[in-house]
């Protein structure tokens, strides 16, 4: 039925469409022996949008016209149930020989085992792979029709010297749909707002995306920041395909604004310092071939402008640092089959395939003409990452503290084929001792330079480009920087690592990414029942399983003490007395599952602290869990956090659209989550009455949780559910009458610095920071706090500052470190630290029967402040116990 509709569709602006549709910018003879896009379409390249399903079809398709020459790789399933797949194209003799080859790339990725002659007969001998990746962000949407005609063009053009050039010293992988769950979600709002013709206005419904828009995968994550953290499936089938193939090339093909024109490599400062000159000087020489195609072609374009190469969560920086030449290219996106730009001309959907295809094929051509100089360029990053003599050499991070956060991170690194040893407990090296053990990553291995990038506190900033930063804003400038400096592993997973400025002589046993986290347990008597310290978010996610089979317990609101065991706040007991005759078997299991710890009880009697019949242990259950969603809400934010809870903790999230919650049934849930704001902020989209449905969920015994911006919604005049201000920055003028109006006030102004002042917008807020993390401090005695006795890093990001809060009015459970202790990695304005020092990042109040929680910075950026997680838990799980609703 749908195809029919479709042809139907195709017959009434066949002939707008084909005026769209352009030919091959290539002269070439094709064989009609390859099934082209018209064959399997129904259309041509670029005349209409293809499905992520159709594409990966079609990938399949010329497998089987051409099986000697194309093998078709299924590497991931998104969360939808979408099959994700590349293609390896290459000549018959080569893909015979498709294992051998990857065996050869696998021992020039580890050269410490190489004589200079078998380096040298490799490389004499291997092919070259060039990865061409299309579509990472589902609306961003002609690249994946480029990747099936370059497909095409590979296989069915004839007596082509370019493409036998190819053939003769490369495979080129052709991943065409990374992300087809949002392209899937584009192309239906596209096709339900399509009408008899395609419209080029900007500002019609096919270019206008209802939320949470096609860009973002099943959970709204931007599968583009998430290389390092692996959280979704698409990325993490990715990499490990990309590590199978090792490429000495990756393309990462994306849009952009539809007013631009096209961008490709050299990339824009700043670059990541383990970034080597051997790469830049390839980025130039792909970039020069691409500029002369180009020109020849008519097709404008710019470069080393806008996109950087310093954040190592992007599809191109992950293969940079792992030794590739990776590159991003962006085309002016037409959002549909046209869009009409501001100068008056049209751009197509062709246009967009056409250029994209040319890339990808110059691409391939420089590698193809240059196979040995790539392939030694990679073998030399690898080499010389492995005989690195830089400080520091290593770094071992403790199990102590937050043992599930290192537990995870090692087999995080792991898995990105960095070498991690365990370190057995007791060790001693780079002067501290492991009394738990813990991880040792060495530097000198060759994944030593992403492993360094990721775990040191600070990536440097080149310091001619900071200062340049500093010189625009004193100008009112923007800055340059397009994405967070700061993401250090160990800080944001909230573990203690030592760095070693030469590498230890310890042995280590390797961490494989798959092994289990092993479950802790004591010998001591469990006659009474068990104790769960609350000490990491493993616990947490014990306690939230035991909840889910429906099992009572009590949560401490103080530390107590049995024996020579010391429990923190927040630690749960599981009594015996009313539990299942199988509560033995059900906690070792489920310990298991979470590699969690729990210790027995003999009996209720504690040594100091409060017993477990004391008020200050509280009922503790499963949470029912509400999110707002939609309008109004952060796509990112509400898809990181439903995440967060439901893959990590498995504890379900029911999502409300934020124009429902005024006739919603709050009183079903136990907790709503308010994720940052989004286009047109909560206010509008809630409407009154969706206000007024979230006060009485709280007066009657809710727990609301508000995460970044979403706190001032929750501190407005018209809500007043947190007693929280935000502040102007420190250093700018305040509103006054003596500046406004027609004629103003006289000035002699002695110096510049005078004029920037009165140049300054009275009342500004904080210049907006790019981010950085810092160090947050916890109040002892707030239960926001448990499990956060060491502290925390944060993220940091806009410009919200709060002023400190009354103690009568709320509790500041953590606080954002003194100012000679903030900055824990990253870059943050020297005036923005000043301010930020000491003043609330969690706050914490009672209103009516339940509890207002407002987490100043997001905890869940990305999923990757897992050191954070435990966070969201205190809110979500011991929430409710802190609230006084009738159960």
């Amino acid at each position: 039925m749908f195809r029919a509709i479709l042809a139907a569709s195709l017959a009434v602006v066949a002939a707008t469409a084909s005026a769209l549709a352009q030919a091959s910018p290539f002269e070439v003879r094709y064989d009609p022996a390859i099934p082209d896009a018209r064959a399997a379409f129904g259309y041509e390249f670029g005349e209409e949008i293809t499905p992520p399903q159709d594409a990966i079809d079609y990938l399949y398709t010329l497998e089987a016209a051409a099986p000697d020459r194309v093998e078709v790789v299924e590497y991931a399933r998104s969360w939808e149930g979408r099959p994700l797949a590349y293609a390896v194209i290459a000549a018959p003799d080569v893909l015979a020989r498709a294992d051998e080859i990857r065996a050869g790339l696998a021992s020039l990725a580890d050269p410490r085992g190489l004589d200079a002659a078998s380096r040298a007969a490799l490389i004499a001998d291997l092919p070259a792979v060039v990865w061409l990746s299309y579509g990472v962000h589902g609306n961003e949407i002609s690249s994946t029709d480029a990747g099936l005609r370059t497909a095409y063009h590979l296989l069915a053009a004839q007596d082509d010297p370019m493409v036998e050039s190819i053939l003769a010293n490369t495979i080129v992988v052709i991943d065409p749909t990374q992300n087809p769950d949002g392209r899937n979600r584009f192309i239906q709002s596209f096709r339900a707002a399509r009408g008899l013709e395609f419209s080029g206005d900007r500002y019609t419904a096919e270019h206008d995306e209802p939320w949470p828009g096609g860009r973002y995968n099943h959970y709204l994550f931007d599968l583009n920041r998430d290389w390092f953290a692996r959280t979704q499936p698409e990325t993490r089938g990715r990499t490990d395909a990309i590590l199978d193939w090792r490429p000495v090339v990756v393309v990462d093909a994306h849009e952009m604004s539809g007013d631009s024109t096209y961008f490709f490599a050299p990339s824009a400062e700043p670059f990541n310092p383990e970034i080597v000159q051997s790469q830049r000087d390839a980025q130039s020489l792909i970039g020069r071939n691409h500029g002369t195609w180009f020109d020849r072609l008519g097709y404008a374009f710019f470069t080393r402008e806008v996109y950087d190469a310093f954040y190592p969560g992007y599809g191109d920086m992950w293969p940079t640092l792992q030794g590739a030449v990776a590159m991003t290219y962006e085309q002016a996106s037409a959002r549909g089959l046209a869009w009409r730009r501001r100068d008056g001309t049209t751009l197509t959907y062709a246009d967009g395939v056409n250029h994209h295809f040319v890339a990808s094929l110059s691409t391939a051509q420089v590698v193809a003409e240059n196979r040995e100089r790539f392939l030694t360029d990679f073998v030399e990053f690898r080499a010389s990452a492995a005989a690195s003599a830089d400080d520091p050499q290593a770094m071992i991070f403790s199990i102590s503290g937050n043992r599930w956060g290192a537990e995870r991170m090692a087999r995080n690194l792991a898995a990105q084929g960095i070498e991690v040893g365990r370190v057995a407990p007791g060790a001693s090296a780079c002067g501290a001792r492991f009394a738990e053990g813990g991880f040792l990553v060495r530097f000198d291995q060759p994944a030593g330079r992403l492993a360094r990038t990721l775990m040191e506190p600070t990536t440097d900033l080149p310091a001619d480009f900071m200062a340049e930063q500093e010189r625009r804003r004193a100008e009112g400038l923007g800055h340059e920087l397009y994405d967070v400096t700061a993401w250090s592993l160990p800080l944001m997973n909230n573990v203690d690592a030592t760095t070693c400025r030469r590498s230890p002589s310890i042995t280590t046993e390797p961490v494989e990414p798959e092994m289990p986290i092993e479950r802790v347990t004591t010998a001591d008597s469990a006659a009474w029942g068990y104790v769960i310290p609350w000490s990491d978010a493993g616990q947490a996610r014990l306690v939230a399983a035991l909840g889910q089979a429906g099992i009572a317990m009590r949560t401490s609101g103080e530390p107590f003490r049995i024996g020579e065991r010391r429990f923190p706040s927040g630690s749960v007991v599981v009594p015996r007395h009313g539990a299942p005759a199988d509560l033995d078997a059900l906690i070792n299991r489920l310990a298991a599952e979470s590699g969690a710890r729990f210790e027995g009880m003999a009996s209720s009697w504690v040594d100091d602290g409060p017993n477990p019949g004391s008020a200050n242990f509280l009922a503790l259950r499963a949470p029912r869990v509400a999110m707002l969603w939609d309008e109004g809400t952060d796509p990112t934010s509400a898809g990181s956090t439903r995440y967060v809870l439901e893959r990590r903790y498995n504890i379900p999230v029911s999502v409300i659209r934020t124009g429902t919650v005024g006739r919603a049934r709050l009183d079903l849930y136990d907790v709503l989550i308010l994720p940052e704001q989004g286009y047109g902020g909560l206010s509008g989209a809630l409407g009154n009455s969706g206000e007024s449905a979230i006060r009485d969920f709280v007066s009657e015994g809710g727990v609301v949780v508000g995460l970044g911006d979403a706190t001032r919604w929750l501190a407005s005049s018209d809500v007043g559910l947190i007693p929280a201000q935000r502040e102007r920055a420190a250093d700018t003028p305040r509103d006054g009458s003596a500046g406004t109006g027609p004629v103003v006030d006289g000035t002699v102004l002695a110096n510049v610095g005078e004029l920037r002042v009165l140049e300054a917008e009275a009342g500004a807020l904080p210049d907006s920071s790019p981010g950085a993390l810092v160090q947050v401090t916890a109040n002892p005695d707030a239960w926001m706090a448990s499990g956060y006795g060491r502290g925390a890093a944060a993220l940091v990001t806009g410009s919200d500052i709060y002023a400190p809060v009354s103690l009568d009015d709320a509790t500041t459970a953590l606080r954002f470190a003194p100012r000679d202790d903030l900055i824990a990695g990253g870059y943050l304005w020297d005036e923005y630290a000043d301010q930020l020092a000491l003043k609330p990042f969690v706050l914490s109040t009672s209103h009516g029967s339940g509890q207002v929680v407002a987490i100043t910075q997001s905890p869940t950026t990305r999923a990757y402040l897992e050191g954070l997680d435990l966070l969201l838990l205190n809110a979500v799980l011991l929430g409710p116990a802190h609230s006084r609703a009738l159960r």
